[in-house]
């Protein structure tokens, strides 16, 4: 390589983020600042490094975000999707920027990941908030380095008795989207986790991230396993968003991101997975190229109430979850 090209290795280092992101970033820039070798990039010249990606990746991820997590199928990577997401930005980001974790699980799996338990039955949850009884300072709950949680517990379980009414779906979690931002700050960033099923809580937030100002990035994230249950259910939630969106006429404003987790390197899980993936043309549309590789790590630091990131050594799903919000933050 002539030596007035910079590789991306060196390109990652220097910003302190990944090739990945380095060569997408790139890609939609004149051939005449990038070498090219079998229509894969090799090398960027110095000029083009300075001008354009290290003026730019400095905020790369600076800006006031929502990200939710849906399956209708359990076991997919929901929750330690979400989990592992919001540990990476908290390192990544300066402290000054608000992390924030929603668990809109009865079952409280975020929760306990995050705390250790669920909460207790006497403390005031995300149903007390939403059925006006408490304000939102009373069910956050402060987790250090300015990270904060709305615990869950059982008592969610009454949330679609709470959000029966239309006007009460369509502005409910609008309300309290606009309450964090005015609390926390208006650059938060919120990881939210879902239960597995169809429920109010989720299309009540799917109908405030329609309503919330452009600025604020707005994601649905689907995993899916590499089987036609895992897959069905991400059609059904597809299918759940483009009827919400109707049914309230809203405009197309959501990024929604299918992508397979837990992928081994076995040649017929990969060609079976993108097999069904082929079958259904909504999950197709919305598929992300990348994919969450199987990794001992996810089941053992989920154990240890730990993130995948905490050992500070490299493995698998800690450079794929970082890959993935790169991708999601730089997808339009």
């Amino acid at each position: 390589m002539h030596l007035k090209y910079l590789k991306i290795s060196e390109i990652a280092k220097i910003s302190k983020t990944s090739p990945y992101t380095v060569s997408r970033f790139f890609n939609k820039y004149p051939e005449n600042y990038i070498l090219k070798k079998n229509k894969r990039i090799i090398g960027i010249s110095p000029d083009a490094v300075e001008k354009y990606f290290l003026e730019h990746n400095l905020n790369f991820f600076y800006k006031p975000s929502i990200i939710l997590s849906a399956n209708l199928c359990g076991g997919v990577g929901k929750t330690s999707t979400i989990f592992n997401m919001g540990c990476f930005m908290r390192k990544i980001l300066k402290l000054s920027t608000p992390i924030l974790f929603i668990d809109c699980d009865s079952q409280a799996s975020l929760t306990s990941l995050v705390t250790g338990e669920p909460a207790h039955d006497d403390q005031p949850t995300l149903i007390d908030y939403l059925e006006r009884k408490v304000p939102l300072n009373s069910i956050l709950s402060e987790c250090g380095n300015n990270t904060w949680i709305i615990k869950s517990n059982l008592n969610l379980s009454w949330a679609d008795r709470t959000l029966s009414k239309p006007n009460l779906l369509k502005n409910s979690f609008l309300h309290m989207y606009n309450d964090i931002y005015n609390v926390l700050g208006k650059d938060t960033i919120i990881f939210q986790d879902h239960t597995p099923q169809l429920s109010t809580l989720f299309a009540s937030s799917v109908c405030a991230l329609h309503q919330l100002k452009e600025k604020i990035l707005k994601v649905i994230l689907i995993p899916l396993r590499s089987d036609k249950f895992a897959i069905q259910g991400g059609d059904y939630i597809i299918k759940e968003l483009d009827e919400i969106k109707e049914t309230f006429s809203f405009a197309d404003n959501i990024d929604t991101h299918c992508f397979f987790s837990s992928i081994d390197n076995r040649i017929s899980t990969t060609a079976n997975a993108s097999k069904l993936a082929r079958a259904k043309d909504t999950i197709l549309k919305h598929l992300a190229p990348v994919v969450i590789r199987y990794c001992a790590e996810i089941p053992k630091s989920s154990m240890s109430n730990e993130d995948v990131f905490s050992k500070g050594t490299f493995n698998n799903a800690a450079q794929d979850y970082s890959n993935l919000l790169q991708y999601i933050y730089s997808y339009r």
